[in-house]
């Protein structure tokens, strides 16, 4: 019987390299990265981060969290059908296509294939593209899952989201400069579930936890693609996200708690899928809104040089500069703007003593050491960096 389950679950993972989501998620992660170098070189003339920066972060940050889930379905025996995962993946591609990350949410995704599959089921809709209609056990186990991955998407948003940021250059209604930060992720979250027909059975008596309508099973590796999309300018990129990922995660665990009540009573499912897709747009909503009523963070200062991003690898990055800091004083020198902070790097060539406000309005002191072939900026994007690009020019 053990081999039986090992030999499942490693036919479940083959099923997921047969998932047309998981090649789809990496073709999107390659084509948002050279997208976001192209217009950061279009606003900098340099790259910040490299073309694989998304890349990178599909996958590993997916794999422990799918895990633990895997934990959770497979405990409570958590069955979907082939239909489910079919209309999954035709409505995370539609989504996509839309070109805002923020809707491969899976308030949209699993709220929306839900729509679509219980209409399917109510109306008696016979579509090819489906193996017949999930039962509803199935579909309220689906639910469940959505509010599962809506905490996920919070815990993701705030663990890995508030990092390596891609920093924009837009006018204002006034038509000044000013910097923003643009954070564009998707990640892979692959998650095991089981199917309603194979060669398992249950092995204990109290197994599955809920009743979905079936007495055999087979594994497999749903791949879910989750997507997060955000422009923040009112305020330090991280601070936003975090404060969104909070919102989600509350919302997660309010789905999870409507859904889980669902499994009993089939109507509480329809309310968690409708408080999902109402909540989740209104979290991007009032984060939108919050956004065009602030003043813009990241502009010209009369008392230094606010930090717009720091490239990677960079002297700044190596004296610890962070993002929003403001750079008033430069070996001894006032820097009201970066013509000020370049003359007063010459000063000394070789090494550099910075005096920076930090986002608490605290005095530090920055110093170290120069060498030949770092960036003359020492590697500090600014809001008064707005230079046009040319192919000859190189990160």
């Amino acid at each position: 019987m053990t081999q039986m389950w090992i030999m499942e679950i490693l036919k479940g993972i083959g099923k997921m390299f047969l998932h047309p989501i998981f090649y789809y998620s990496i073709i999107l992660a390659v084509i948002t990265g050279l997208s976001r170098v192209k217009r950061e070189r279009s606003d900098f003339h340099i790259r910040v981060n490299d073309p694989l920066q998304e890349l990178r972060f599909l996958f590993p940050a997916g794999l422990l969290i799918g895990f633990i889930l895997s934990i959770i379905t497979v405990g409570s025996g958590l069955t979907i059908s082939y239909s489910i995962v079919t209309m999954l993946a035709i409505i995370t591609i539609v989504l996509s296509l839309i070109g805002n990350f923020r809707f491969l949410s899976p308030a949209f995704t699993i709220g929306f294939s839900f729509v679509f599959l219980f209409l399917a089921k109510q109306l008696n809709w016979n579509l090819p593209i489906l193996s017949g209609h999930p039962s509803d056990n199935s579909l309220s186990g689906f639910i469940v899952l959505l509010g599962l991955l809506l905490i996920v998407e919070g815990i993701q948003m705030m663990r890995n989201g508030s990092k390596k940021f891609s920093p924009i250059l837009r006018n204002s209604r006034r038509g000044l400069v000013v910097g923003a930060h643009q954070v564009k992720r998707i990640w892979l979250i692959p998650v095991f579930c089981f199917l309603p027909i194979g060669p398992l059975t249950a092995p204990f008596e109290w197994w599955p936890t809920f009743d979905f309508g079936t007495s055999s099973y087979s594994f497999i590796l749903v791949p879910f693609a989750v997507g997060f999309q955000q422009q923040i300018q009112s305020t330090l990129p991280q601070l936003a996200v975090k404060r969104i990922g909070k919102q989600v995660i509350a919302l997660g665990i309010l789905i999870f708690a409507i859904a889980v009540s669902g499994m009993w009573l089939p109507i509480l499912s329809i309310v968690a899928v409708i408080i999902a897709i109402i909540g989740r747009g209104w979290i991007s909503y009032r984060h939108r809104v919050r956004e065009n009523a602030a003043p813009y963070y990241f502009t010209p200062r009369k008392n230094g040089l606010i930090v717009l991003a720091v490239i990677p690898h960079s002297p700044a990055e190596k004296l610890g500069l962070q993002t929003g800091e403001i750079i008033y004083k430069c070996n001894g020198q006032l820097t009201g703007n970066k013509k000020e902070f370049y003359k007063a790097l010459q000063k000394n060539r070789a090494y550099c003593k910075l005096e920076v406000l930090n986002s608490e309005g605290e005095v530090r002191f920055v110093q170290g050491a120069l060498f030949e072939g770092d960036h003359h900026e020492l590697g500090i994007l600014t809001v008064e960096d707005r230079k046009k690009w040319n192919g000859n020019e190189a990160s």
